[in-house]
């Protein structure tokens, strides 16, 4: 009699393993992303911050494991290159753990199931392409900055520009359609998720460099401009190149038993 005996389900050196990857890879791609598309000078501040395409969607399907790989990636990204001493920077972190903290709590306390796939007639099939070229357009004009708009300005520059917002609209179009289509509740927790994580890290972010740290490492006056930067990059980031980690990588993490239901495993 052993049919409603719930398995209880252990942290794996899978889990260990997959942590310390998604936190070296955010590491990398925000010290990349804090340099080439910085916010006013503001360091470690990008106006598209790649790195929270990675810890995010951990956040959803690895809990608090995509939190933490959040906050060390930006902790170290504090004190290198940014500059900021080991108290701000530990002050200052807690906005990427935050960010990847409220999508993870929204999916685990409404108990909703991650499903991001869409099956009905011609949705299915206009579906995955919207996704998957709003990523590609998005990254293109990424790759365009880093090569050249970076050091040889115009045109690349209005290039990147119209590739990013290019890729968003497609991929907004993506979601929207995977509300109306899809899973409605997975669709409606994720767009929550993804206003609410950038709004809240805008806040701290931008918060701990200009008013509260010991001591803000930036004038108060830069708050606004440091927020709205930071809300406004990680909500293209989040709406274009999470979305498609998420509908691509979702199933993989739920079959090879990665996936955690709670908040370790």
């Amino acid at each position: 009699m052993t049919g409603g005996v719930k398995t209880r389900r252990r942290v794996t050196w899978s889990h260990i393993v997959t942590f310390v990857l998604a936190t070296a890879i955010s590491y990398v791609l925000a010290v990349v992303s804090s340099i080439i598309f910085p916010v006013l000078g503001a360091p470690g501040v990008s106006a598209l911050y790649i790195a929270a395409a990675i810890y995010v969607p951990l956040g959803i399907w690895m809990g608090l494991w995509g939190c933490l790989a959040g906050y060390i990636s930006c902790f170290f990204l504090g004190l290198w290159p940014s500059g900021y001493t080991p108290l701000q920077s530990f002050i200052w972190s807690w906005a990427d753990f935050i960010e990847a903290l409220a999508p993870a709590a929204i999916f685990r306390l409404f108990k909703v199931d991650p499903d991001f796939s869409v099956r009905r007639g011609w949705a299915a099939k206009a579906f995955p392409p919207l996704i998957a070229l709003g990523s590609i357009m998005l990254l293109l004009g990424v790759i365009v900055q880093v090569l050249w708009g970076a050091t040889l300005g115009e045109p690349f520059t209005t290039i990147y520009v119209y590739s990013v917002y290019a890729g968003l609209a497609l991929a907004l179009i993506g979601v929207v359609l995977g509300l109306l289509v899809g899973h409605s509740k997975t669709w409606a927790a994720h767009i929550a998720g993804v206003i609410l994580a950038s709004v809240l890290s805008g806040v701290w972010g931008a918060g701990t460099l200009t008013l509260w740290n010991l001591p803000p490492p930036l004038p108060a006056e830069l708050f606004w401009p440091v927020f709205t930067g930071w809300v406004m990059g990680d909500l293209i980031v989040l709406s274009v190149l999470s979305t498609a980690l998420l509908v691509a990588l979702t199933p993989v993490f739920k079959r090879t038993g990665l996936y955690v239901e709670g908040w370790w495993a």
